[in-house]
């Protein structure tokens, strides 16, 4: 079976005993980031829907040839069965920024398997670029402790370089953020106490996001991206699918905001389950 020798499940139930329709949900979900996750969507959505995040692969590499890697995140998703003509359909598949590209390509798969296409909503649905990745790092940098404000000024600046040397060359601009994420943290770490195994964690984990982003900016969105349904938070650029729904919140609060729970609930539910009301 495809992406049967990766260890591990593929996918990680986040509501405890459901036993409804499946929802599949592509995101990257690190410990202790300020974005709200599926995790709390899922806690905050009514009814028994059975949300399934994705699980990368343990050992996913962040670099080598791309057609591998983006192979590796989707025939692991797709191989185990979570789903199926087997299993409880899957209504939805959710996508949170470059979840988003993979979550076009499942409900592709989904569709030829159950013969009937899940409902497709990405939230703040973004194909990775160096631009993306140069937010992303400033973020973290932005947040770390145990560095100094000229230090952090200096990193910025750094990560500005970096940015404008690599172009357009995502993978070398991720490699070259990598290397400055790792010397900060560790100069940080080893400041506050902390041994270098932890810098280490930090870092292979940081490697494993640029690896997960490498590949869903190689694989690409599809011709299903364009027939989604986007949900859009304050500022974001919106006009890649077919139809959107923008919330006066930030890209932080997303998905935990009412509304949007709300509105993605009356999107994936059948119509007896909301008086035929579609928001």
């Amino acid at each position: 079976m495809p992406g049967s020798h990766d260890t591990g499940p593929a996918w990680s139930p986040l509501v405890a005993g459901a036993d409804g329709d499946v929802v599949l949900a592509v995101d990257f979900a690190a410990t202790g980031r300020r974005e709200a996750t599926f995790a709390e969507l899922a806690g905050l959505l009514p009814g028994s829907f059975d949300v399934q995040q994705a699980v990368p692969p343990p050992d996913a590499p962040a670099t080598g040839p791309e057609d591998d890697r983006a192979r590796r995140y989707l025939q692991r998703w797709a191989g185990q069965v979570a789903y199926g003509p087997a299993a409880r359909p899957v209504r939805a598949v959710l996508g949170y920024c470059a979840g988003g590209v993979f979550a076009s390509r499942l409900a592709d798969i989904v569709e030829r398997r159950q013969g009937e296409r899940p409902v497709l909503l990405l939230l703040d649905p973004e194909v990775p670029g160096v631009a993306g990745l140069d937010r992303d790092i400033r973020r973290a940098v932005g947040g770390m402790d145990g560095v100094s404000d000229e230090e952090r000024d200096g990193l910025l600046r750094g990560i500005g370089r970096i940015r404008d040397a690599a172009g357009d060359d995502f993978d070398k601009a991720a490699e070259a953020f990598v290397a400055l994420y790792r010397e900060a943290y560790a100069t940080a770490l080893a400041r506050m106490g902390v041994g270098g195994d932890f810098a280490e964690q930090l870092t292979r984990l940081f490697r494993s996001y640029t690896g997960y982003l490498s590949a869903a900016r190689h694989l690409g969105p599809g011709p299903g991206w364009a027939s989604a349904v986007s949900l859009l938070s304050a500022g974001v650029t919106g006009g890649s699918t077919g139809r959107e729904f923008r919330f006066p919140v930030s890209q932080e609060d997303l998905l935990r905001d009412p509304g949007v729970v709300r509105t993605i609930y009356e999107l994936i539910s059948p119509p007896e389950m909301t008086d035929g009301h579609q928001p």
